[in-house]
């Protein structure tokens, strides 16, 4: 195990240790942590002195000063990761990393990580202004280069991959994706703000990110009831009592990650123009990002794409369903009738789901003195004490139709392919003086425990 690794291992336990109230575990922990940051510094000074050894000894090599040196040699006459002058600027940009993340981007990337992510980053905004003719072969090479934001390098982490593992699966997802690699930050932009602009996604869905492959199996129980997630159960009596068989019934449900893209259009004058063309960009591919997955997480058929909460708007995966009380209406007794329509086990956690006009109609209704029953939702964002997600695409309250979700997220899976790809295009489809910016990732979602959601059905009569 590599000291970075180390170090990354024992700030994870002390963290652990103090979550957990073991307060003289996390001490030791802590100082572990702290002996192996020194160790870690240490070397990369060492390395440092290598490298300006390097440097020093360069005119002496074969070639030198005629232009027969390396490309490893180009690489190394930029600032390394450690020059005070790189860091700043990275810092300036991107923030400050903290030391987990720095020993692991290290030990993944190289000591000159910053440098990389930097170089990439400079690449791409070249690409996005001029395309592929615009690249020379080294930035070329950098965009053809897949480095995974540092969300899913973590989780790959804490599942126990090495860095062999996740070059090798960096690698995959290049090839597996096409295009030009969107880098590492601006990948980390988009995934940090996901949760916060989406309702399935920011519920609680269960995220799996796949390393291999486009599809991953979840275990699917079934013989149980309300209370019980399967047909096993236990026996009390005596020792030597032999408890009553019950069997239960396990099979798979496949999660694909479908090929999902987008594109966003710009002109050419602000391609040109804008100095920021990255934020921008990256501001509106994650909005469209966000739209785009929650519809499909939502409403999706399946087919080449998700398979949503409800299905064409439909209750196709047999939750539980209360009926609102009133015909082509809904009704405070039937909203609250909806919360007891969950197990208890699983209340706790759940969280609503309706579109705005829903939400409306719900903060509309009165008692017999015109005193409204419930608060305004916008000020709360709370329904009955749980937490009310929007989603456009939940259907409109009508007869028959399901426009309230009440359940836990988890109970929804979200797979995801690692990595995201960008392909410029600029010709006669696009239109005059018109640039399409198309992202590619892979990414699916089903439902893989439907008890633990249940629907308000408005009354047809």
């Amino acid at each position: 195990m590599t000291l970075q690794e180390q170090l990354a291992l024992a700030l994870a336990n002390a963290k652990s240790a103090y979550e957990a109230g073991n307060i003289e575990e996390g001490d030791r922990q802590k100082a572990e942590a702290e002996k192996l940051s020194k160790a870690v510094k240490s070397l990369a000074t060492l390395e440092g002195i290598q490298s300006d050894t390097a440097k020093a000894m360069r005119p002496s090599l074969p070639g030198a000063g005629n232009g027969a040196h390396s490309q490893a040699a180009d690489q190394e006459q930029k600032p390394a990761s450690g020059d005070a002058t790189m860091k700043a600027l990275y810092s300036m940009r991107f923030g400050d990393d903290t030391a987990v993340k720095s020993a692991v981007l290290t030990d993944l990337i190289g000591s000159n990580y910053q440098q990389r992510i930097w170089d990439q980053t400079a690449a791409f905004a070249k690409y996005l202004r001029g395309g592929e003719s615009n690249l020379d072969r080294d930035e070329y090479k950098m965009l053809k280069s897949q480095i995974f934001a540092f969300e899913d390098i973590a989780e790959m982490v804490k599942n126990g991959f090495d860095v062999k593992t996740i070059k090798t699966t960096m690698v995959e997802a290049q090839g597996t994706l096409g295009g030009f690699a969107v880098p590492t930050t601006m990948q980390s932009a988009i995934l940090q703000r996901l949760p916060g602009m989406t309702a399935i996604r920011g519920g609680g869905a269960t995220v799996v990110n796949l390393t291999t492959g486009n599809s991953t199996e979840f275990m699917e129980v079934t013989g149980g009831n309300d209370r019980y997630a399967s047909g096993l159960r236990g026996a009390w009596g005596s020792e030597t009592q032999s408890p009553t068989e019950k069997n239960f019934t396990i099979g798979q449900k496949t999660v694909n990650a479908d090929v999902y893209t987008y594109k966003v259009t710009m002109s050419q004058s602000l391609v040109e123009d804008a100095s920021n063309l990255v934020t921008i960009l990256q501001n509106l591919a994650t909005s469209t990002l966000a739209v785009d997955e929650d519809d499909a997480f939502t409403v999706g058929d399946g087919v080449g794409k998700p398979h949503g909460l409800l299905p064409g708007s439909a209750n196709t995966h047999g939750f539980t369903e209360v009926v609102t009380g009133a015909a082509a209406d809904i009704t405070a007794n039937g909203i609250k009738g909806l919360k007891r329509g969950l197990p208890i086990q699983y209340r706790s956690t759940a969280v609503y789901l309706a579109n705005s006009d829903t939400y409306l109609d719900i903060e509309l209704l009165v008692d017999g003195n015109g005193n409204y029953l419930f608060p305004d939702l916008t000020d709360t964002d709370r329904l009955l004490n749980r937490r009310a997600m929007e989603s456009e695409s939940m259907p409109d309250v009508a007869a028959g139709a399901f426009p309230i979700l009440f359940g836990n997220m988890a109970g929804y899976a979200i797979v995801e392919r690692s990595g995201m790809t960008v392909a410029r295009y600029q010709d006669s489809n696009t239109g005059i003086n018109t640039v399409q910016y198309h992202f590619r990732r892979r990414v699916g979602g089903r439902v893989i425990e439907p008890w633990q959601f249940c629907v308000a059905k408005v009354a047809v009569s």
